[in-house]
């Protein structure tokens, strides 16, 4: 979805009012950033190259990751050869060269064909020129819900938009979060194993309620990522920020709640992919604007921003 350049112009003034940074990805007139190619920034993760971010459109593109800059510059653009894009949702990165994308949108619940991919992550050149390159899947990670027996279910309650790497967990860990229709709740899940020709069925570690408005998309968990030093977990949802503090035993990374922000919905609309960057938190929607939140541990009174 695009939107009108003075709709744009408005969204940048009032958080320029606000004294919130924020960058518009919506150029006036409507072309999106990344010239045009971009027009649903979805899943959003940093890369292992300081100051690469990777993104990609929601449902309706190709099987293409982005690289950008933190600030929305397009970097470069990778086709991603033996990946289908059903509906890519999320993406995250493992400090260690590899990306998992996640084609893991699931709106009507149906879907018996759910997989994460991993592709190693290529250099992106800084010298101006905008990469092309193709990156091949090196592995298809396919799961299932364990507790889902109908498609669709009743509660559809089996959708996700969320991935994040805790390298903290044993050698490295992949979880997902559910996002719900049925209720207001998340399941933290974690994979079990990233390997096999089986289908994996994924482990629930903790749930949460994660509230919102009901008439206004509550209770949707849209992205996820850890903090560089791996203490803190940012969790997106359509109506606010939740930050989440290390367990100290276990990995329910949903059992801590350190801080909440909410949102002034009128003005953060449909935010759907979260990062840290430092310190503070980054945050987009597919309306085409970028926020970020510099204290993202610290109580605040009113609704960001």
């Amino acid at each position: 979805m695009t939107l009108p350049s003075r709709r744009t112009r408005w969204i940048l003034v009032a958080l320029a009012l606000a004294g919130v940074a924020c960058t518009a990805l919506l150029r006036p007139g409507g072309s999106s950033y990344g010239d045009g190619r971009l027009t649903e920034p979805s899943g959003l993760t940093a890369g292992q190259q300081p100051g690469v971010f990777w993104t990609h459109n929601d449902s309706g593109d190709g099987p293409v990751l982005y690289a950008v800059t933190i600030d929305g510059r397009l970097l470069g653009r990778y086709r991603v050869d033996g990946a289908g894009a059903e509906d890519w949702e999320a993406v995250t990165a493992d400090g260690q060269g590899r990306l998992y994308v996640g084609d893991i949108g699931n709106n009507a619940n149906d879907r018996r064909d759910l997989v994460v991919y991993r592709v190693a992550e290529p250099a992106v050149p800084l010298d101006g020129e905008v990469a092309e390159g193709t990156l091949t899947v090196e592995r298809a990670i396919r799961f299932h819900y364990p507790d889902q027996t109908e498609f669709p279910p009743k509660a559809r309650n089996y959708d996700a938009e969320a991935l994040f790497w805790d390298p903290r967990a044993g050698e490295g860990a992949l979880y997902l979060l559910s996002k719900h229709r049925g209720d207001m709740r998340t399941v933290l899940y974690r994979f079990d194993a990233l390997e096999g020709a089986e289908s994996i069925a994924l482990s629930a570690r903790g749930s949460v309620e994660v509230g919102g408005d009901p008439d206004r998309f509550g209770g949707m968990v849209t992205g996820a990522d850890l903090s560089p030093d791996g203490r803190y977990l940012a969790v997106l949802t359509y109506h606010a920020l939740f930050v989440f503090e290390r367990p100290a035993t276990g990995d329910d990374w949903l059992a801590e709640l350190r801080n909440r922000i909410d949102f002034d919905q009128d003005v953060t609309v449909q935010a759907e992919a979260v990062v840290w960057h430092g310190d503070a938190v980054v945050f987009t929607n597919e309306q085409g604007s970028i926020f970020r939140v510099e204290s993202p541990l610290t109580p605040r009174e009113g609704r960001f921003p």
